[in-house]
């Protein structure tokens, strides 16, 4: 953060709950006396952080609760208010670094009554309840609110599991009162919801229906909240038209969300990156970039840009007195994921020495910018291409009904990196292999060598595992393995589930990815496996292998979600994770 210089943080704020206070650590002092002022977006003056001196850190606490909020986003604003007169640029001016920063929400969240308020606008857990034997049609069902609803609470990590024990847990068991939900879904003559034990934590919401009536319930859980229109405890969906996201192979930036600005004398980099399953053609190969910038023209000094994706240069321009730049580049294979980062770097340069501060200048990109992707395999593979190889929609393969919660628990992590609701379809593995669609399958070893694919890890026996990388291995483990694997197949990407032996190992695979602060994006390589032991492992077999990183669309913040105690009262309360960097690693 310099003097004067506005440094935003937009902070989602769900549903039905508010901001309050504002906590972190300010630190990092450099040339700097006097406060950082903390402002809404209609710029009034929530509060003021006081800059330490002579200390390394201190803690702060700003009330927030009079922010303004606007469309579910409240945008703070924090300018440093330097008592030092730095009156030249041959200073170093003043910088201080915020961090820790946390939001705590509050809001009421009583047992739900209706439809309407049984999913509030935080939520730690959901559960749908299918059974041991879900017939397909509740499978199908299952994973398509699994997708819906974690596209509804993005960007938190809402965890939504697919219970498939005889015996199910009670609601609200596993948590804290007003953050968990429990949802049943049943095969019935009646179509339709029915919230069952109202007002009370053991509410659940059972969805009924057989066949096409069934499919059509789960329509209601739009990202529009529609559902908030059923102000009773029983409704249906009567009529429902499938939607699947438009392909395109074309987006502005705007529509992609890299719309950044920066006042910059000295060097800046801009942050900026896309979500490639937003363009709903699955995997891609290549990208091609059409950036239109407009900045202040450069008269009396030198000024340049250079774009960049991870260590890989696209282009670079001198900045001139006409005010605007126009250039294509293309992203290498090498640098797709399926979410590309880019950085724009700036440079000025006044040509007085010791020029004074403001003389900079403002460099904006254009919404108009386009990228252009092209469809294809030819990329990085493995963990890399998640979960854009699954959109616009994508097959689901179980070996047995019960196994359909480790594709619920796969959906849920891929749909929370994804912009687009995902649209899984249930199948068999014999009318999957013949598809060129995407697949998540769950099966034994043995069933995915007969359907004619080659994994990189394929399990032979209890015991015994191939290792399909170079050199190919046969490996006796003696003892369970738990494995998820991504790999290529007649052009088409296949997330795979297998394990032998303990069904835990299973589950801590997926808790290590879940566990990871980018979920797929944290992995490298095209395996998780655990072993007897419990220790998880990530490895690169075949495809997928680490690159330079890559600046995120917002390089300088991202979030993580976690609740801090409920009172009595059932007041909910949610901590909001910032971490702020004023400056990202090299890469």
């Amino acid at each position: 953060m310099g003097s004067n210089q506005s440094t935003d943080v937009s902070v989602p704020v769900p549903h039905g709950i508010s901001p309050t206070v504002l906590t972190g650590v300010v630190g990092s002092v450099v040339n700097a006396t006097g406060r950082i002022d903390v402002l809404d977006a209609r710029g009034m003056l929530l509060g003021s952080i006081a800059i330490p001196a002579d200390v390394a850190a201190v803690p702060f606490v700003v009330d927030i609760s009079a922010a303004e909020v606007s469309a579910d986003i409240a945008k703070l604003s924090f300018v440093i208010r330097d008592n030092t007169a730095h009156t030249d640029s041959c200073v170093q001016g003043p910088a201080v670094t915020l961090s820790q920063l946390a939001t705590t929400y509050s809001g009421h969240s009583p047992s739900p009554r209706t439809v309407a308020d049984f999913l509030p606008g935080y939520l730690d857990q959901i559960t749908i309840q299918v059974g041991p034997n879900p017939t397909r049609d509740q499978q199908q069902a299952a994973l398509a609110l699994v997708a819906k609803l974690t596209h509804l609470y993005r960007p938190m990590p809402v965890r939504i599991d697919v219970d498939t024990s005889p015996a199910p847990a009670a609601p609200a068991a596993a948590g804290a009162p007003g953050t968990q939900r429990t949802i049943s879904i049943r095969d019935g003559d009646q179509p339709g919801f029915v919230v069952e034990n109202p007002g009370s934590p053991a509410a659940v919401l059972a969805i009924s229906g057989r066949g096409p009536d069934l499919l059509r319930q789960v329509e209601l859980f739009a990202a529009d909240r529609r559902f908030d229109l059923s102000q009773t405890p029983s409704a249906s969906v009567t009529s429902a038209t499938q939607t699947v996201p438009n392909s395109t192979e074309t987006l502005s930036f705007g529509e992609l969300g890299m719309t950044p600005q920066a006042s910059v004398l000295g060097t800046t980099t801009l942050y900026i990156g896309f979500d490639a399953a937003a363009f709903a053609v699955g995997p891609i190969d290549r990208a091609r970039i059409h950036l239109i910038a407009n900045y202040t023209p450069v008269t009396t000094g030198d000024a340049s840009m250079l774009v960049r994706s991870g260590s890989v240069i696209l282009a670079s321009r001198t900045l001139d007195q006409s005010g605007s730049v126009n250039l294509s580049a293309d992203i290498p294979p090498a640098a797709i994921a399926s979410n590309v980062g880019l950085a724009l770097e700036i440079r000025y340069i006044p040509r007085q020495q010791c020029a004074a501060l403001y003389d900079r200048i403002t460099f904006a990109v254009d919404p108009a910018s386009t990228v252009t992707v092209s469809p294809g395999t030819n990329n990085r593979g493995g963990f890399s291409v998640l979960p854009m190889a699954f959109t616009p929609d994508f097959d689901v393969a179980v070996d047995r009904p019960d196994q359909i919660r480790y594709a619920a628990q796969l959906i849920n992590l891929m749909a929370q990196q994804s912009t687009v609701v995902l649209a899984p379809t249930v199948t068999s593995l014999d009318e999957a292999a013949k598809r060129g669609t995407g697949l998540l399958v769950v099966a034994a070893g043995d069933k995915l060598t007969q359907a004619g694919m080659r994994p990189p890890l394929v399990t032979t026996g209890a015991d015994a595992v191939d290792v399909n990388g170079s050199p190919v291995t046969g490996i006796d483990r003696n003892g369970p393995l738990g494995v998820i694997e991504a790999f290529s197949h007649n052009g088409r990407m296949v997330l795979a589930v297998e394990y032998s032996g303990d069904r835990a190992l299973m589950d801590r695979s997926l808790d290590y990815i879940r566990g990871l602060e980018g979920r797929w994006s944290s992995l490298s390589g095209d395996v998780v496996a655990t072993g007897a032991a419990g220790t998880t492992v990530n490895l690169t077999v075949r495809a997928g292998g680490s690159l330079a990183a890559q600046p995120a669309s917002e390089g300088w913040k991202w979030w993580t979600w976690f609740t801090i105690a409920v009172g009595v009262a059932a007041v909910l309360a949610v901590v909001w994770v910032l971490i702020i960097r004023r400056r990202r690693p090299k890469g």
